[in-house]
């Protein structure tokens, strides 16, 4: 019988990078509940620049619990607003609890996902995070190795869409995955 050492190293089975990405508000607890995530934080937004403050982002990711926030500000790419989400996608990615305690970010289409996993990596990566999120390659994130797509899931946990678009989101990116 031949053993993978690369399993030996790891921990319980964690989602790949599509697998139960994708949930709307209502359907949330299930999908965290599949991979033992304890209920998420909502952190506010600061009327400007429209996003969490890192430091309240930082101490839910510290008590080992998701952070539900909202990014649409932020991926317009400029200002204030895209300097934030950048910073928090760098906190996340480098805040080493593991995964469950990433960002939970609302999305309203696939194309935000990818921008955020792009984002993802590019911070993990010590990469340019804002050219990631303006620019994503679905295809380069899909071919990553199993381990490094499941990385990504340490820093966006799950992602929420409105409750009318989550099959409609979900085969946008599956679709990606045919290419």
């Amino acid at each position: 019988m031949t053993v993978s050492l690369e399993l030996l190293s790891r921990g319980p089975s964690r989602p790949d990078l599509l697998e139960d990405l994708v949930a709307t508000a209502s359907g949330l607890a299930t999908t965290l509940s599949r991979w033992s995530v304890p209920d998420p934080v909502e952190v506010p937004a600061e009327p400007a620049p429209g996003l969490p403050v890192p430091d309240a982002v930082a101490a839910v990711l510290a008590a080992d619990t998701a952070a539900v926030i909202d990014v649409a500000p932020g991926l317009g790419g400029q200002g204030p607003a895209a300097d934030r989400l950048v910073d928090l996608l760098a906190l996340a990615a480098h805040s080493g609890v593991g995964f469950g305690s990433g960002l939970i970010p609302r999305c309203t289409d696939a194309g935000q996902v990818w921008a955020l996993l792009a984002g993802a990596v590019a911070a993990m990566t010590g990469g340019d995070v804002r050219a990631a999120l303006s620019a994503p390659d679905p295809a380069a994130l899909i071919a990553l190795s199993r381990s490094a797509r499941e990385a990504i899931r340490d820093v966006v946990t799950c992602v929420l869409v409105p409750e009318g678009s989550l099959h409609e989101v979900s085969a946008d990116l599956a679709s990606a995955r045919r290419r």
